[in-house]
């Protein structure tokens, strides 16, 4: 297999794994990789993304505290809208997709 195709490889893995919201552990034990390669990879894509999204322009997005949405529950919990659409974030969430998810929606 050459370079460029373990890159793809793994960055298939590593996009399904952003997309499953399970721990590292526990996705790499499910598909019998190796957790501590599989972090390599994840903190290589990652710091791709940040290099090449830094030389795009960064802007602020509008926030607006609607007070009668509000609402209380047992389980903290925070919704982002971006446009029309609403993101419930739940605590144990996935910095990074959740990042990715917003970055999509603003486009």
């Amino acid at each position: 297999m050459s370079k460029e195709e373990a890159r793809k490889q793994w960055k298939a893995r590593v996009d399904e794994f952003l997309a499953s919201g399970e721990t590292a552990t526990a996705w790499c034990r499910e598909h019998d990789l190796n957790v501590n390669q599989f972090r390599r990879w994840v903190r290589k894509f990652a710091h791709q993304t940040v290099s090449e999204n830094t030389s795009s322009p960064v802007g602020w997005l509008p926030v607006r505290v609607n007070e009668s949405s509000i609402v209380e529950t047992s389980e903290s919990a925070l919704i982002v809208h971006v446009g029309s659409v609403s993101i419930e974030v739940k605590s144990g969430f996935h910095p990074s997709l959740l990042k990715q998810v917003v970055r999509a929606l603003a486009e």
